[in-house]
């Protein structure tokens, strides 16, 4: 087995790329002297000669060719590799910040989390867990390295879209609702709806879907946790309605929810950065992860697959906490 030296190789396909001993030794920074011993070298250890050498040109033999061909190949692969590993050791000793809404918190972030610590054990993971309000000026600000959560406002973020949300009816069991397969929001409105409060992104959301059907939003209770609204859901006191994202942190096995068909309301959950942002090799390992849990987002004209309508598929399978 013949060990090519590397240095000798690579001399040899920047003398076959610049066709002279001179222009190769530039671009080296080598002496010609030096660049003439490496083909030297090259042939005595493969044992054919690779270049005819005149006085003024430099032309490869047949088999210098073919060596050429074959010994940039590795080299784009080896530069290829050294990179890759470079990129890895990056990951491992890197940090991320990323800021979270806390539906996605409660449900795909923490097996984000557990991926990456299989994959990468030394990437230093940090979670903040926000309202959706403040997403926006976290990454403005330079704060986070990215965010999760519902198309930003700014105009200098820019939003990869990961799933599309769409918003139900959540009851408590044995509401005249709760057998129902789909509802439309008139009759929802007729009951006392728990909602909450004006300054978060799904309530936005839901006030723009309700301005379009001239309906005026009145709810018996606004509160800021999704939590909290489902205790209060819970104890009969009223019905809401949420995106189906925020739905296990409602936290009840009393819960059931129904999709609403009339009007169909969602918002795009997705990852935003500031517009000039260049992922490190620790985001972008988060988020190439991190997608691996969504399916391509429907376009805006289709419709969601059906789900099964038992009850039972219903009942939230969360337990209270």
């Amino acid at each position: 087995m013949i060990n090519l030296p590397l240095r000798q190789v690579s001399t040899f396909v920047c003398l076959a790329e610049t066709q002279s001993f001179r222009r190769a030794a530039e671009r080296l920074r080598l002496s010609q002297p030096a660049v003439s011993a490496h083909i030297r070298e090259l042939e005595r250890q493969v044992g054919v000669a690779l270049v005819h050498r005149t006085t003024r040109h430099v032309s490869l033999t047949a088999e210098g060719k073919a060596f050429a061909v074959r010994a940039r190949r590795a080299l784009e692969e080896l530069a290829m590799a050294s990179e890759d590993l470079r990129e890895l050791a990056a990951v491992h000793r890197g940090r991320v910040v990323v800021a979270c809404i806390v539906p996605m918190m409660a449900t795909v972030v923490p097996k984000v989390i557990q991926r990456l610590n299989q994959l990468h054990p030394g990437l230093e993971i940090e979670i903040w867990d926000v309202l959706s309000g403040q997403l926006d000026q976290l990454i403005a600000r330079g704060e986070a390295d990215l965010a999760l959560g519902p198309r930003p406002t700014g105009a200098n973020l820019s939003f990869a879209p990961l799933e599309r949300d769409y918003f139900v009816a959540a009851v408590p069991i044995g509401h005249p609702l709760a057998e129902r397969g789909t509802i439309t929001f008139r009759e929802l409105a007729a009951y006392p709806l728990i909602i909450t409060s004006r300054n978060t992104n799904g309530r936005i959301v839901l006030d723009q879907a309700i301005s379009r059907l001239s309906l005026t939003l009145r709810p018996h209770f606004e509160l800021v946790h999704h939590f909290s609204v489902g205790r209060m859901v819970e104890a009969g006191l009223g019905v809401t309605v949420l995106p189906r994202s925020a739905v296990p942190i409602l936290a009840s096995r009393s819960i059931v929810t129904v999709d609403i068909r009339s009007p169909r309301i969602s918002r795009d959950l997705g990852v935003i950065t500031r517009r000039e942002y260049q992922f490190s090799p620790a985001a972008q390992a988060f988020v190439t992860v991190l997608k691996s849990f969504f399916t391509p987002v429907e376009r805006e004209d289709e419709t969601p697959k059906p789900r099964k309508a038992s009850r039972r598929r219903q009942l939230l399978n969360v337990t209270s906490s």
